[in-house]
């Protein structure tokens, strides 16, 4: 079974979904890409179960859309809500969406916060209540903040946080890839997960880095089980999404087809098994 990670759609209907584009680059992407025409280009390329992460650049916590889709279409979906940036009511809000609207995961995004470190004290409650709800945390933040992640992770245990892009490293210094070393020293931890995508492909095909190079060795680290793939689609619009399966499975293609189907699919259902 293969499985989308993480992919994004937004309602054409912006009357009934009314859209608070972000500045910047984390809604520069925003366009319409309905949930039936995502599931379009899933059997255009494929694609047997998808993880919606909430367009977070187009609604930001209003996860409205998304759990309408997930609902439409539970056979097909798992959604991961936006933690609503305003940190005093997120916990009450996380609960909602996940318990009354029936989302499977929870997306905290810092990289339009760079006041907000990932041990800030107004985090805490937000870091107990996913643990406490049993869902995983996937998590788009700074490079910089991995080594407090360490610490985090240490002290949730319980808690599976999947790092979204890999918290989108520099690679093309190539081996031995010594600036990723806080990248890889999250290994140790057993709920720690990494999402790569298209853009983790590129970065990982750029300079003196090769993929086969770098993904060898990140398996050889983390092992496939605790590694996914996910497209970025359409917020990675370069490649249309058969394209960019094609891509992940040409540059993985060098691993044994059972990491490969640890990469492609299991990962993911392990952490989101309504997809089964």
């Amino acid at each position: 079974m293969l499985v989308e990670t993480h992919c994004h759609i937004v309602a054409p209907d912006q009357r009934k979904y009314p859209r608070r584009v972000a500045r910047g680059f984390l809604g520069g992407w925003v366009r319409d890409l309905s949930a039936e025409e995502m599931l379009g280009f899933m059997k255009q390329a494929g694609i047997d179960r998808a993880v919606v992460v909430q367009a977070y650049g187009a609604y930001e916590a209003d996860n409205s859309y998304l759990a309408d889709s997930v609902a439409r279409y539970p056979d097909r979906f798992a959604g991961v809500l936006a933690i609503d940036p305003n940190l005093e009511r997120a916990p009450e809000r996380i609960a909602y969406w996940t318990r009354e609207r029936g989302l499977h995961g929870a997306r905290l995004v810092t990289l339009d916060r760079p006041d907000l470190a990932l041990d800030d004290p107004r985090l805490r409650p937000v870091w107990e209540q996913i643990a406490a709800l049993q869902i995983p945390l996937c998590l788009m933040t700074q490079f910089h903040q991995l080594r407090v992640l360490a610490g985090l992770l240490q002290r949730f245990t319980t808690l599976k946080v999947a790092l979204d892009h890999m918290a989108t490293p520099r690679l093309s210094g190539g081996p031995p890839y010594a600036e990723v070393q806080p990248l890889f020293e999250l290994a140790r931890f057993p709920n720690c997960y990494l999402k790569f995508s298209t853009v983790s492909i590129d970065a990982a095909m750029a300079g003196r880095s090769s993929a086969a190079e770098f993904f060898r060795r990140l398996v050889d680290c983390f092992g496939a089980r605790q590694i996914m793939w996910g497209s970025n689609f359409p917020a990675t619009y370069d490649r249309t999404l058969d394209q960019q399966v094609e891509l992940a499975r040409a540059q993985l293609a060098f691993l044994p087809a059972e990491d490969q189907r640890w990469i492609f699919g299991e990962t993911a259902l392990s952490l989101w098994p309504a997809l089964r």
